[in-house]
């Protein structure tokens, strides 16, 4: 088996940092954020390169009475109440004057019209999956409302990616139940292990951030296909090898070497065979969308490269389903959508 290079990547405007930023501050970023999606799809088309939109689901809808219509009955009700996006919601209104921060259904739709990609989901409302909160049933009833989300698209949700990387395996079976096949999880690395908001102090940050461009972590950032793991159960662990960090304007030097530094990891999982997953949110591009957009043609033609020289090959989470776990890949995509009700 040659080497496999995976793009997922985590689409969510603000849903992603309502409890962090102010969305009028971000509108310059989530404007120029739309408007790259379209250019994004006709580089990945032009590479041919397989990639999975981990999509919140709240993006899928148009507005604020169709999002309200959808929404989960059952919410999680964290102890830390600011990370509830429902609450969020409540004080603030999703206004159509917001439109920008909160729907995109135009992009979702675009998304499917281009081979290779993958519609996944990053959960109804970006839930943190380790944070206290009052619900046992709030997870499931989220995933479900995602689902409702999605049904005028006739698309399965096959992957998922953890909002903040905050992968908790309890919740391995919901999302099973949910019809999840593939998750994304976590570098081995203490830096990157999964924890609270709260958790990800300022060491860590540090952490993450030198090892984008010199070597912090103890271990390669490949790994071989026959690593992963087959469980009744749980879907497939999709462990991430690298995040793309963006082009910063004060830092010429280091941007070059972060680029440097994945071509290189590219190119050392197509000489040995292994999995290379690289991960960023579009969002990453939003401040300086024409010299992000550079440094993925740069990736791009890496792989390109690799492609021709050593067979590397492109896939979304959910092509492992289809490889890994052909059966229970099968008889996923024969499920027709049905729309649970929630149990309140």
């Amino acid at each position: 088996m040659s080497g496999i290079f995976t793009i997922s990547l985590d689409f969510e405007l603000h849903w992603g940092v309502f409890d962090k930023k102010d969305r009028n501050q971000r509108e310059t970023c989530y404007r120029n954020t739309l408007n790259l999606v379209p250019r994004m799809l006709e580089a990945f088309a032009k590479y041919d390169v397989h990639v999975t939109w981990a999509t919140v689901g709240s993006m899928f809808v148009n507005n604020e009475s169709e999002w309200n219509a959808i929404k989960p009955k059952v919410e999680p009700e964290y102890e830390i109440e600011k990370y509830s996006a429902y609450d969020f919601a409540r004080k603030n209104g999703l206004a159509e004057g917001y439109r920008w921060a909160h729907f995109a259904p135009d992009m979702v739709a675009e998304i499917l019209k281009y081979p290779g990609q993958e519609l996944g989901t990053h959960t109804f409302s970006h839930y943190y999956c380790l944070e206290k909160q009052r619900n046992n049933d709030a997870f499931n009833a989220d995933l479900m409302a995602a689902a409702r989300a999605s049904a005028p698209y006739n698309t399965p949700m096959l992957s998922l990616v953890f909002p903040r990387n905050q992968f908790n395996p309890e919740y391995l079976r919901t999302c099973t139940k949910n019809g999840i096949l593939t998750v994304r999880s976590n570098p081995s690395d203490w830096f990157w292990s999964p924890v609270t908001n709260k958790g990800a102090n300022l060491t860590r940050k540090i952490a993450r951030t030198l090892d984008a461009y010199v070597k912090v972590s103890s271990h390669r950032t490949s790994y071989p296909l026959s690593s992963i793991k087959i469980t009744d159960g749980e879907p497939l662990q999709l462990p991430a090898s690298r995040f793309l960090r963006p082009w910063r304007d004060k830092y010429q030097f280091a941007n070059g070497l972060r680029i440097r530094r994945l071509c290189a990891e590219m190119k050392e999982a197509a000489q040995k065979n292994e999995v290379y997953h690289l991960w960023w949110h579009p969002e990453n591009f939003g401040d300086h969308p024409e010299q992000n957009m550079q440094s993925l043609k740069v990736l791009l033609e890496q792989y390109q490269k690799l492609k021709a020289k050593y067979g590397m090959q492109s896939w979304t989470m959910g092509e492992y389903a289809q490889h890994l776990i052909p059966e229970r890949y099968e008889a996923r995509l024969k499920q027709p959508v049905v729309l649970q009700k929630e149990a309140v």
